[in-house]
């Protein structure tokens, strides 16, 4: 489910970056998922469940996730979505090697060497040597990065914070971030076929986060 919505909100952002500035897009992604999630906080307690003994977990997480969303929307703005989203897929392999030190888990001699073969197909996609490479595909190289950040505190909060808890933070925070960014930069809001696809994205984004969380709570960083 997570990939699905991942795959519509890439076309969508796609066409919404040709002519709207990554920072919009990014605040109806944020503040759509937001309202989304906090209907499922309303049906699951209240928001007594937004209380939380992790707030430097809780802020770590948030800004690897807006730097990987951040970075892989710049990604998809400069580079073909092909090239944008097998670069930016590379951050399962990024997880691999973090979850080593960071979680504690055991990698075994097989999986090292997929992960080797793997960062070997994504210096090919990224064309490191080519006219190809360029803050495109810089900006995809991060968002994997972070990427597997994110993962990796997915993981480490989940032992200890609902999944809700997690996502509605998380949003809330990235929302105000934004908010205030438009407000300082004079933002005007145009009410067009752009609006309505930033708000899809931002509905399909709290979707993805859900799923997202749940996943990291149930499986072992590592497998997923």
């Amino acid at each position: 489910v997570r990939l699905l919505c991942m795959a519509v909100i890439t076309g969508l952002v796609k066409f919404v970056s040709a002519k709207e500035p990554v920072s919009e897009i990014l605040f109806f992604r944020f503040a759509g998922s937001l309202v989304l999630l906090s209907f499922v906080l309303r049906r699951s307690g209240g928001v007594s469940l937004l209380r939380t003994t992790q707030p430097l977990q809780h802020f770590i997480r948030t800004v690897c996730g807006m730097l990987s969303i951040g970075l892989y929307f710049l990604s998809i703005r400069s580079i073909p979505i092909a090239d944008a989203t097998a670069i930016s897929f590379s951050a399962p392999l990024f997880v691999l090697v973090f979850a080593v030190p960071l979680l504690g888990e055991q990698v075994s001699i097989r999986q090292w060497f997929m992960v080797f073969l793997g960062f070997c197909g994504m210096l090919l996609i990224a064309s490191p040597t080519g006219h190809h490479f360029g803050i495109g595909s810089i900006a995809a190289i991060g968002s994997a990065v972070f990427g597997a950040m994110v993962s990796i505190w997915l993981r480490r909060l989940s032992f200890r914070e609902s999944v809700i808890t997690i996502a509605v933070l998380y949003n809330t925070t990235g929302t105000l971030i934004l908010l205030c960014w438009l407000l300082v930069t004079d933002w005007t809001l145009n009410w067009d076929v752009y609006l309505l696809a930033m708000i899809c994205i931002g509905l399909l984004g709290g979707v993805q986060q859900y799923t997202l969380t749940t996943a990291y709570r149930l499986t072992r960083a590592s497998v997923l």
